[in-house]
């Protein structure tokens, strides 16, 4: 019996049917593109393109209070903006004092502003805890005059031993490692005409540091009794070094130092008459089969026998 063949009308039936379904799949795959698209334009339409943040209009100089002029409002990328330190308000920053130099166009942050109560000029830029001092160097020892607010420096002091425990007259020492110096003269790094000026007259320059109390103590202790030299550093190497100790003459020309001694002391020995001796001691001495007697005073020294033969 011969296999009964499908009529055409029936496999147009089939192949509608088939395009049919794939339509109805690509329409719902394209719906939900289409829906994931708008929701990303919807999010991207929500959150904001940029943040309003306070920034300087031109250089801000440490211990001078900001006022209207110094700052502006503009608007940068949310990810340029630091979110918890970062200021919205110009009235927020208006009267604070700037704790080191902020340049032109850039934001301020609340670390870098000292606290509205701090006051203004030095006091406002001395960290908690440390003080401010003063102390007078020559031009040379204040690295000839390049020496800046915001630097850092150690301290050497060449000063006269107290005592004989170092056989030198003069000794160099590292006193004190990476003190911050707040100004240098008056200048809290804002007065460069001054500043020049200084340089020119070949001033005794006077530089201030901030120091704990007892750094203070011994800085105020080594500039009256030595003379003191700032050794400037990186301001990315402040770390501690272990030094070798004071350093004398003898260090620098190759000599071996000379080793401590301690002082001899002479006693003068008044003249006085010789003891009399007391009662001898008697000590049997035995050598062998011979015995003998001898005698010894109260020191322990030998009296001779004078009967005593030869």
């Amino acid at each position: 019996m011969a296999r009964q063949q499908s009529s055409p009308r029936s496999r147009t039936a089939l192949y509608l049917a088939a395009a049919l379904v794939a339509a109805a799949i690509t329409a719902a795959v394209v719906a939900q593109v289409v829906k994931a698209y708008q929701k990303q334009l919807e999010s991207q339409a929500a959150r904001p393109q940029t943040v309003e943040t306070v920034v300087a209009v031109r250089d801000l100089y440490m211990g001078i209070p900001i006022t209207q002029e110094d700052v502006a409002l503009r608007q940068l990328a949310p990810e340029m903006v630091p979110a918890e330190s970062a200021f919205q308000s110009v009235d927020e920053v208006v009267g604070r004092t700037p704790r080191e130099r902020i340049l032109a166009n850039e934001l301020l942050r609340t670390e870098r502003l000292a606290r509205r109560d701090a006051g203004i000029g030095l006091n406002a830029i001395v960290t908690p805890g440390k003080r401010a001092m003063a102390i007078e160097v020559n031009t040379e020892s204040g690295v000839a005059g390049f020496l800046q607010p915001n630097n850092f420096v150690d301290v050497i002091v060449t000063i006269k031993p107290d005592d004989d425990a170092v056989d030198a007259k003069w000794v160099t020492e590292t006193i004190l490692q990476g003190i911050k110096v707040l100004a240098v003269d008056s200048n809290l790094g804002n007065n460069e005409e001054q500043e020049k000026k200084n340089r020119t007259q070949r001033l005794r320059p006077s530089v201030t540091l901030e120091v704990t109390l007892e750094e203070a103590e011994k800085l105020a202790l080594a500039s009256s009794k030595g003379e003191l030299h700032l050794v400037l550093r990186s301001d990315v190497d402040i770390t501690q070094v272990e030094d070798h100790g004071p350093m004398v003459i003898n260090n620098i020309i190759g000599l071996d130092p000379v080793e401590e001694t301690k002082p001899t002391t002479v006693r003068r020995l008044r003249n006085t008459k010789p003891a009399e001796a007391g009662p001898a001691d008697t000590v049997e001495v035995i050598q062998g089969a011979d015995r003998t007697t001898e005698k010894f005073d109260e020191q322990g020294n030998k009296i001779e026998d004078k009967n005593k033969r030869r």
